[in-house]
């Protein structure tokens, strides 16, 4: 272990006699995690403490005679003069007539502990959560699962899971953590094939920060189409585990899709997620349904649960299928808005081609419908996005980093290795539409000023980065899984694949400019008519006095620095006064 050990410093944990088993111990009503692997613990303490000295209560086992650091005993307080996730402390606990050492580590991220035996069918186990800023434990007990396509095989090493709480009785119980929705469904997510670990959560919120809202959020203004989450560190049966992204489940209530009516079995809220790159996940042609089964056409049946309402209606979506696969051009271009959410499509056409999102062109896309009954148009919903920014999602030779991922790629090349998207019937009809490939266009010119700015792209992936790297947790990461067969034996460099995902964002933002979102740029045409006169002076002055209003941001930018402002004002009055 490459750890920085305080001899100076002080605190305990405690093992009974010379095994492994630990007596309890408490520092300010949180109990430190023990890792055989390492002979450490790992205790979660507020952010606010790293950095400078820690001042804490402790409450020690009965059992333990006496508590070292260094030559100093530890009875009920401890003074600790740093803590950070670079520091390791050594502890001696005196128990039985022996000495035994371990050391300590710290972390600002909330443990999670699993108890219990899972494989790919739910089972009963126990969940410990403890969190940095409370003075105890919450125990819970959850039925958990292993999550996901590639992560549920017993080859593998760090799985995803999937934790349904329930009550002494054995019913579901609604928990809310961190801030976020109260619900009985919890999803831990590994990020076992990406690198670095945390591409999926950033394009979540990459995807929630692009704003368009769903054709029906004027009567669910609290829908979402992404999850959201916290980085936690796991253990699983007393076993360090590493960072995970502790995240909310997308399921019906995240969409806010309508129920199914239990009482006249009639269908309103309808969910569906591709599993299978299928001529149907793909839009290419139908197939026979058959209601009677949980997946039709590689589209996993997500609501209503089929345990509970079956047959099934899979009616909208094959009805969607067949409208992509078989209607003549003029008939596609005046209903597809029928069917689907096309404000929502262009950003996702915008997202997926600005992450080179791989796995994301027929498989894990989730579909919904809000109310069948009533209308019956699809909106979607993002999952799994880890390949992307330049990782595949095997990391074998000839995939990791590979030519065909790089960001000077055309996404959608017939016949590129790996990626299918010329394949996706829905969008390549789509963009044969000029209303929507202009429309694409526009939206990505729109967002290339906030959210699509490579400063900004980097920034995003900056922040979880530091977050994790200033805690430990990548220290800890990189320890436990360098060299593991879950990333084809590879090792984990978290500032080598930071930098070359900087490095793909800044390339990947250059290509989208100079080629798949390109446009003519009229420099002045503020108002976006196609000329350059006194009115685009007007438009620019409205703008820069209210903030906001309806101009072509592109052409604006008459200085080229990513902003709209005085200069570019004085720009377009000394080009006016020269042409003139």
């Amino acid at each position: 272990m490459n750890f920085r050990v305080k001899s100076s410093l002080l605190f305990l944990l405690l093992m009974l006699g010379v095994g492994t088993a630990n007596a309890q111990l408490s520092i300010d009503g949180r109990r430190p995690v023990y890792d055989p692997l390492t002979n450490t613990y790992l205790l979660t303490v507020p952010q606010s403490a790293f950095g400078q000295d820690y001042h804490a209560s402790v409450e020690i086992d009965d059992s333990v005679k006496m508590v070292f650091i260094g030559n100093r005993q530890v009875k009920t307080v401890v003074d600790l003069p740093l803590v950070d996730g670079e520091v390791s402390y050594p502890i001696f606990v005196s128990h039985g007539g022996s000495i035994v050492e371990s050391r300590l580590r710290f972390t600002y991220l909330p443990i999670v502990e699993l108890t219990g035996q899972f494989n790919n069918e739910y089972s009963l186990g126990q969940v410990k959560v403890t969190l940095p800023d409370e003075h105890a434990s919450q125990d819970y007990q959850a039925r958990i699962k292993w999550a996901g396509g590639t992560t549920t095989h017993d080859r593998i090493h760090k799985h995803n899971f999937h934790i349904k709480f329930v009550d002494e009785n054995g019913e579901k119980m609604d928990v809310s953590f961190f801030g976020l929705r109260k619900d009985n469904h919890w999803r831990l997510d590994a990020g076992i094939v990406d690198m670095l670990r945390f591409r999926n959560k950033a394009a979540h919120g990459l995807w929630a920060d692009f704003g368009t809202q769903c054709y029906y959020a004027d009567k669910q203004p609290n829908a979402r189409s992404y999850s959201r989450g916290q980085h936690v560190e796991m253990f699983l049966n007393g076993v360090y585990m590493g960072f995970f992204d502790m995240a909310e489940f997308l399921d019906r209530k995240q969409m806010k899709l309508k129920k199914y009516d239990d009482a006249t079995g009639q269908f309103h809220g309808l969910m569906w997620k591709g599993k299978d790159a299928t001529d149907q996940t793909l839009f290419i042609k139908p197939t026979t349904v058959n209601n009677t089964q949980d997946n039709w056409g590689g589209f996993d049946l997500m609501y209503p649960d089929f345990d509970e309402v079956s047959p099934t209606d899979y009616s909208v979506l094959a009805n969607a299928v067949k409208f992509v696969a078989n209607s003549d051009s003029a008939t596609f271009e005046s209903q597809v808005g029928d069917f689907f959410d096309l404000p929502v499509l262009v950003d996702y056409y915008v997202f997926i081609h600005t992450l080179f999102a791989l796995d994301n062109v027929s498989k894990n896309i989730i579909w919904g419908c809000y109310d069948s009954a009533v209308d019956k148009k699809l909106t979607l919903s993002v999952w799994d996005l880890e390949a992307t920014v330049g990782q595949h999602w095997y990391d074998g030779e000839g995939f990791y980093h590979a030519p065909e991922i790089q960001p000077e790629v055309d996404f959608e090349q017939e016949n590129l290795r790996f990626s299918i998207m010329w394949r996706n019937r829905l969008f390549m009809r789509l963009k044969s539409m000029p209303s929507f490939l202009d429309r694409a266009k526009e939206r990505y010119w729109e967002l290339r000023n906030t959210v699509l700015h490579p400063d900004s792209l980097i920034e995003r992936y900056a922040a979880i980065y530091n977050n994790l790297e200033a805690t430990g947790a990548l220290a800890r990461e990189t320890e436990r899984w360098s060299g593991d067969n879950d990333i084809a034996y590879r090792e984990l460099d978290f500032p080598g694949e930071f930098a070359y995902a900087c490095d793909w964002i800044q390339r990947r933002i250059k290509y989208l400019d100079e080629n798949t979102f390109a446009i003519p740029c009229l420099y002045g045409d503020v108002n976006g008519d196609g000329v350059v006169g006194i009115m685009d002076i007007t438009a620019m002055v409205d703008y820069l006095l209210s903030g906001n209003g309806p101009i072509n941001r592109r052409n604006a930018d008459l200085v080229t620095d990513g902003n709209v402002d005085i200069a570019d004002l004085t720009g377009l009055v000394d080009l006016l006064l020269t042409e003139w």
